[in-house]
């Protein structure tokens, strides 16, 4: 990364704009949903609202502060920007943070208190199971605050009724872990079916 502090900038921007669209490419969000953000200093660096990810420029990502204010960028940003404020005031130790809206993950958030995690890739990653944050008005305090308390010292937690938030000191670690939110979502629901369909192997 370059030494300036204006290329830093820059670099950091291109970095959030690509993680997004690698986020939308994978299915991980649709339109403008979820969202990107990376720490900068005392500030952090976010994707725009109401941006569909294809057509997101590196403009697009605004840098901001945990009170609100915009610095530079172009648009507003997005709506769940105090969730991010929240988790990087309560966590020094995250740099980056991926909010998905990925299928299977976002059908846990709205119907378990928590996500059981079933294999032992998983188990190793994310633990025995991912928290389930309060259900929160989107966008608001309440729920920045019950997704940090739910995170607490965690790599990931599951939005109460929204989605899923995964932390990590770069983006693209915490893409990754997005990615296996997502399967550990999809293999509890198979695990589940199978269950119902077809004769239980017995434990050894």
């Amino acid at each position: 990364m370059s030494n300036d502090p204006i290329n830093r900038l820059q670099e950091a921007r291109d970095e959030v704009q690509r993680t997004a669209q690698s986020m939308a490419a994978k299915g991980f969000a649709t339109g403008s949903s979820g969202n990107v953000s990376l720490r900068a200093d005392d500030r952090f660096l976010i994707t725009a609202s109401g941006i569909p990810y294809e057509c997101l420029n590196a403009e697009q990502v605004i840098e901001m502060d945990d009170g609100g204010a915009t610095y530079s960028g172009t648009g507003a940003p997005s709506s769940e920007w105090r969730m991010h404020a929240e988790i990087y005031r309560v966590r020094e130790d995250v740099q980056a943070i991926v909010h998905t809206h990925s299928l299977y993950a976002t059908a846990a958030a709205v119907m378990l208190s928590s996500l059981p995690i079933v294999h032992d890739e998983g188990k190793i990653l994310l633990g025995e199971a991912l928290p389930v944050s309060e259900h929160a008005p989107p966008g608001s305090w309440a729920l920045a605050k019950a997704v940090a308390n739910a995170l607490a010292r965690e790599k990931a937690v599951l939005i109460g009724h929204h989605g899923a938030v995964a932390v990590a000191s770069t983006l693209q670690d915490a893409l990754l872990l997005a990615e296996k939110i997502e399967e550990a979502a999809q293999l509890l629901w198979l695990c589940q079916h199978l269950q119902q369909d077809l004769p239980v192997r017995e434990e050894s």
